[in-house]
């Protein structure tokens, strides 16, 4: 075997025949990969639900959160307008503003947070009852997927009613 490896031409056929027996393997192992479907034919594993639907008038939880932020931002002006009324000095009135619009992000902050934390629960439930393994957003798939929107807003009015 060492005597054929002395010699040139032996050495780039052998080469040769290891790179096409290695060319083979990766193609054999991509044919392998490409070939499980995964159309939209309703057996897709990936769920993806339409986020401007989730933040609309579709959404109960969305109407009842923007209610309380509208509630709260309205009860927090008067609070403030009344402070800064009471205040004698300019600097007062600017920290008085200034932590009013804190504690108005601060809400907002909550707000958002406990719609996000309701939404999730309801596409972890929709997904786990549709055996969904994945659930995304539907601006990051490409193609395919179940879109379950309907049924994670059908929760989520569910669990509004209760």
């Amino acid at each position: 075997m060492m005597r054929m490896m002395n010699n040139k031409a032996n050495v780039k056929i052998f080469s040769i025949v290891i790179a096409a027996i290695f060319i083979i393997g990766i193609g054999a192992l991509a044919y392998t990969q490409m070939a499980t479907p995964t159309g939209s034919s309703g057996n897709s594993t990936i769920g993806v639900i339409d986020t401007s639907r989730m933040m609309s008038q579709d959404n109960p939880i969305y109407i009842s959160a923007a209610q309380e932020y509208m509630s709260y931002q309205s009860k927090l002006q008067q609070e403030t307008q009344a402070k800064i009324d009471a205040a004698q000095d300019d600097a007062t009135k600017q920290k008085l503003a200034e932590e009013a619009r804190q504690n108005l992000a601060k809400k907002d902050q909550e707000i958002a947070k406990s719609v996000q934390d309701k939404a999730m629960e309801a596409a972890k439930a929709v997904g786990d009852a549709k055996g969904l393994s994945v659930v995304m957003t539907k601006d990051t798939v490409l193609y395919g997927g179940v879109d379950i929107t309907d049924q994670v807003l059908k929760k989520l009015a569910n669990d509004a009613k209760k």
